[in-house]
């Protein structure tokens, strides 16, 4: 990716969205890594003594210095920002200046200027279908933000569900059942934690039918199969209780309404604008329609933001065969204009962070990350520092493990899910169709008089009667989650002038078009002179060779209109007309 650096304009220079997120990632590395290096300070004791019971608190350590590393990397690699060659992603395949041709998506655009309409994915399961009715102006948001939304808003039902399960069968439980049914169910609430990371950002969640049906079996049969399963069986030590499930579950349900509450605030409030400007008409014209193309593609020039060509998704060329008489053709060409942010953007500031709507809640998720890695920080210390002493091992500090592990995962979803909302950039740009469509017909034309003109032209035409031309031209609002990821239209209004604008100059343009070949340049025309005047001397000599009958007869069979004859010329011997002072033929003057 190549940075163009464009000093007569200055609307790409960007400030850098990541700069706050940048600050909690530094931060959190310093947890991290202050957290690993207390876990070998604390661990080294033991393995001087060769104990190998330091190997987990060890593996810990590492895993948060490699933690606190990645997440310090990834805020220096983004100190700064740019914009590159080709960035925002385009709304669809762009074809080079030698290219044509159309794809899918081009059509797709192309039917949403012709419809005046934007279209966004219908949600379907009974779950979105109860999300939708509760927000609903999700439909009209991003399918980035609707993925996320419904995401979370599943997980959130399914954390519900678990909870309300555990205080259930919590009910009459001994507490060795409590101590098993507290394993079943953190590990079920890590499973949930985990699976919205492990499958991307932008990955589609629809829990569905079977979601549901899965849940509600694990929620009934599991307090009942667990019992049976370790009856007799003393539960160790290090299980994790009832009690560290339970607050793992309503911590996530915390975690992820703050999420939904960031992914929300970056959807519509209102209702998004959709209307088009179109202007149709026919045209008539002699000469081919790919002329049109051609004018089309100069103006697109002309109007190139900041000098960066426009974004080619069709193009289409008439096609019109000179051997046949007749026939038809169609051809249309669509352009977007270099993507523009939409009004200025200011540097991001720590007060912005937790005020301005896109970013408030963001804020805060982040600031909830930095708390839950201190915590789990804070119990992997005691872990590490009270797991061993000496010669034994006191299984008994192995549930702040489980609680620091626990944390450590709630912390980096956070920072995960938060991090696919802090780079949004908004954008505006214009879409221009153009499509054109009629009949021709061919004909031969011949200009100048076969007998008296001494250059003549004849000519191949192209004869197109009321060919239809429409100009489609809009502005459009789209949105972007980062510098590479694909943008959504959410807003598009039709430019009425610069439509009826370009429509007007298209059509002047093909109405001037000329049909008569003859001579341009100034060469064209000396030679032509020169030729004109080496065909009189050719005829003068011609002529004076000839009889006098010959010539009179020349003469009259050139002549324009009868007149009686006077006398003859003393040069050259022709006749002329009666009353007239020069020669014809030789220029002497008579009389």
């Amino acid at each position: 990716m190549a940075y163009d650096f464009n000093s007569q304009d200055n609307r790409f220079d960007f400030p850098n969205p990541y700069r706050i997120e940048n600050y909690f990632y530094f931060c959190a590395a310093a947890i991290l890594l202050a957290g690993g290096i207390s876990l070998l300070i604390i661990v080294r004791h033991g393995l001087s003594d060769g104990g190998s019971v330091v190997a987990l608190p060890l593996l810990i350590g590492v895993a948060m210095l490699v933690h606190g590393l990645a997440l310090a990397g990834k805020a220096m690699a983004r100190l700064r920002f740019f914009f590159g060659r080709g960035q925002p992603a385009s709304l669809a395949p762009g074809l080079t200046p030698d290219q044509t041709g159309t794809t899918a998506a081009a059509a797709g655009l192309t039917e949403l200027l012709r419809h005046s309409s934007l279209a966004f994915k219908e949600p379907v399961g009974p779950l979105n279908g109860v999300l939708y009715s509760l927000f609903r102006n999700l439909i009209f948001s991003p399918h980035y933000i609707q993925n996320i939304a419904q995401r979370q808003f599943q997980n959130a039902l399914a954390f519900a569900a678990i909870l309300l399960s555990l205080l259930v069968s919590l009910v009459g439980a001994s507490h060795a059942s409590a101590r098993w049914l507290g394993l079943f169910y953190f590990a079920l609430a890590l499973v949930i934690l985990l699976k919205p990371v492990e499958r991307g950002a932008q990955a589609e969640v629809n829990i569905g039918i079977q979601g549901v049906v899965g849940f509600v079996l694990a929620a009934v049969l599991g307090p009942v199969l667990v019992p049976m399963l370790t009856q007799g069986v003393p539960p160790p030590a290090w299980l994790p209780g009832a009690g560290q499930a339970a607050l793992v579950m309503v911590c996530g349900l915390a975690v992820i309404a703050l999420f939904f509450m960031a992914a929300m605030s970056q959807s519509q409030s209102d209702t998004p604008q959709a209307n088009m400007a179109v202007v149709q008409d026919t045209l008539s014209m002699n000469s081919h329609p790919k002329q049109i193309m051609d004018e089309f593609e100069r103006r697109m020039q002309e109007g190139w933001v900041a000098s960066l060509p426009n974004r080619v998704y069709a193009r289409r060329l008439p096609e019109v065969v000179l051997n046949q008489e007749s026939g038809s053709f169609e051809g249309e060409a669509l352009q977007e204009t270099q993507p523009v942010p939409r009004g200025e953007m200011a540097d991001l500031t720590w007060g912005a962070c937790f005020t301005a709507p896109h970013y408030r809640w963001l804020g805060w998720l982040n600031t909830l990350g930095l708390i839950t890695l201190l915590v789990a920080v804070v119990s992997l210390t005691r872990f590490a520092s009270r797991f061993y002493n000496g010669n034994n091992v006191d299984a008994e500090y192995a549930a702040a493990a489980t609680l620091g592990v626990a944390f450590w995962m709630l912390g980096n979803f956070c920072f995960r899910a938060g991090g696919v909302l802090w780079g949004r950039f908004d954008f505006v740009s214009r879409l221009i169709w153009i499509e054109m469509a009629g009949n021709y017909q061919a004909a031969r034309m011949d200009y100048g008089n076969r007998f008296t003109d001494s250059v003549k032209t004849e000519k191949k035409v192209i004869n197109i009667e009321a060919m239809t031309l429409r100009v489609w031209v809009a502005e459009i609002e789209t949105v972007a989650f980062g510098k590479d990821t694909a943008r959504s239209i959410v807003g598009m209004r039709g430019c009425k002038t610069e439509a009826e604008g370009l429509h007007r100059i298209l059509k002047d343009f093909g109405v001037q078009q000329s049909m008569i070949v003859a001579p341009t340049s100034n060469i064209d025309l000396q030679r032509a002179q020169a030729m004109s005047a080496m065909n009189q001397v050719v005829a003068s000599a011609a002529l004076s060779a000839l009889p006098a009958t010959a010539t009179t007869a020349h003469v009259m069979a050139h002549a324009s209109a009868p007149a009686p004859l006077h006398f003859n010329c003393p040069a050259c011997a022709p006749a002329h007309a009666q009353g007239a002072k020069f020669c014809p033929e030789c220029g002497s003057r008579l009389g």
